[in-house]
């Protein structure tokens, strides 16, 4: 029997068998009774769960009438039936199979009665369209003249309704020649418009070769949604896996294998945002990648800040042998009211401090003033292993670099201030390579300016709460990207859009004459 997994958002039946086109997969065989390869398949609980689910969300943004919406639906599709002999307790779904050159799509209902399922559905506009055909506890729903050939499609759905509520999966390495080739046609098609966008930067056009062993090299890509009652949360999540020993499976397989050395900052205020990166720099593709970055710059039409990034900070990263970034953004508490400034803190990975000071005094030196209005200020300090060097942009304020021996920390402060310290750092032992964003909305939207009066009088009414994260992590030959909201976060989204909504002026009246 199957376990009942924890309450998460979805959408109507309907819905879900119009979405093959989206992206999501998880790492299961096909258990399918078809011998034609699968391609995509497309997930969501039961509609039981579905009633549940609504309601939760109905009433978390303040729209009740949300919970009545998959009945409602499934009255006014059935032409007021409602959905009799359909199994409200088993998934929903439908699977894309590859027979020949061509894509097969079959639609599955679970049924408690499959022939009043469906009788029920006799009435509705696309029926004649296509066949519905029982096949054990499902009702099969194919194309006008394709016979059903999958008839057992539990574990494929719940492959996806175990994690997710609503999720696709597809395999690229699967798809046919034909379907690859059309594939790269579109984005042929695509790219002279993304030149436009992209302008002068020098880069080069679609090589289909190289995505077409890509695609090869993709054993499954996946991408879902769900909320789960028992921790508040929403969240939206991709996963990429890749073919065993290809060069992308590869790679993940050692991104993660760096330990965090650096560690977000203390700072006084209320912190908005913190960003945390560690990823190991071993694949030899990607030291390829970094090594030509100067080249590609060099490209282009560079300030000197730029080429100070290109020429002194590009080639520690690469010679410390792991990418670590961390990033904190904080409101001070004693910033003039309605006038907050934040406080921001970047820090990466370096090989050697020492060295890192002596180049960046000799860059400074060699540009010879030509850095506008920014004036450098060396070794102002030194403390428990870091010396301090200020960039002073008068009279906005000044950046303070806080140079270690393996680590350079930049800190925006006032260009009156004179206490150098060494860098006190948290420690944050639950985060885990790659990335990981935490974003609080009450003291960002607090630290935000500029907002329209009207937006501003909103915000301040609305109170904004909650959190949300970013979590980027490897998984077996591939990676995870996972968005999350609390409960706090996505009630604020919605009485927020309901905010905005009677902001916009109303839509005028048609008057026939």
């Amino acid at each position: 029997m199957k376990q009942r997994k924890p309450n998460r958002i979805s959408c109507t039946a309907a819905t879900i068998l119009l979405l093959s086109t989206s992206w999501f997969s998880a790492q299961a065989d096909d258990q399918t009774g078809s011998s034609a390869p699968i391609v995509g398949v497309v997930a969501c609980d039961s509609f039981a769960e579905i009633r549940e689910q609504c309601a939760w969300l109905g009433g978390l943004i303040g729209f009740p009438v949300l919970g009545g919406l998959p009945d409602t639906y499934a009255m006014m599709v059935t032409g007021g039936k409602g959905l009799q002999g359909l199994d409200i307790n088993r998934p929903i779904g439908a699977i894309v199979a590859v027979q020949g050159d061509a894509p097969v799509a079959h639609g599955f209902l679970p049924a408690t009665d499959p022939q009043t399922l469906i009788d029920t559905f006799a009435d509705i506009p696309f029926r004649s369209m296509v066949e519905m055909t029982a096949a054990g506890d499902w009702v099969v729903v194919t194309p006008l003249g394709q016979p059903a050939t999958i008839n057992e499609p539990l574990d494929m759905l719940t492959s996806i309704t175990s994690h997710l509520s609503i999720g696709v999966k597809l395999f690229p390495s699967r798809l046919p020649d034909s379907m690859k080739e059309s594939l790269l046609d579109g984005v042929e098609q695509v790219e002279p418009a993304g030149q436009q966008i992209l302008g002068e930067l020098p880069v080069t056009g679609v090589d289909k070769d190289i995505v077409s062993e890509a695609l090869a090299q993709t054993e499954a890509v996946l991408f879902g949604l769900a909320i789960e009652k028992k921790t508040d949360k929403i969240f939206i999540e991709s996963r990429t896996i890749f073919t065993d020993g290809g060069v992308p499976g590869t790679f993940w397989a050692t991104a993660g294998d760096v330990t965090p050395s650096l560690r977000v900052p203390l700072q006084e205020g209320d912190e908005a945002i913190r960003v945390q990166i560690a990823q190991k720099l071993n694949d030899v593709t990607q030291l390829e990648d970094i090594e030509g970055f100067p080249a590609v710059l060099g490209q282009m039409k560079l300030t000197e800040l730029q080429n100070l990034m290109k020429e002194i900070v590009a080639p520690q990263i690469l010679e410390f042998g792991a990418f670590e970034f961390v990033a904190s953004v904080a409101i001070p508490e004693d910033q003039a009211e309605g006038e907050p400034v934040p406080s921001i803190v970047l820090g990466i990975g370096i090989a050697d401090g020492n060295a890192m000071a002596e180049k960046l005094k000799g860059f400074v030196n060699g540009v010879n003033g030509s850095l506008g209005n920014l004036s450098f200020e060396f070794d102002v300090a030194e403390d428990n292993g870091f010396s301090f060097h200020d960039i002073v942009m008068a009279p906005l304020g000044k950046v303070t670099l806080a140079i270690g021996e393996k680590s350079m920390y930049a800190m925006t402060r006032a260009v009156d201030a004179s206490e150098y310290e060494a860098v006190a750092s948290e420690q944050t032992d639950q985060f885990q390579p790659i990335a990981a964003v935490d974003v609080r909305l009450e003291p960002l939207l607090d630290g935000v300016a500029g907002l329209p009066p009207q937006m501003a009088m909103v915000v301040e009414k609305l109170e904004p709460q909650g959190e949300l994260n970013l979590l980027v992590r490897p998984i077996t030959r591939g990676v995870a990207v996972r968005l999350t909201a609390d409960s706090e976060a996505v009630e604020f989204g919605g009485t927020l859009g309901s905010g905005i909504f009677t902001l916009m002026p109303p839509v005028p009246a048609v008057i026939n004459e």
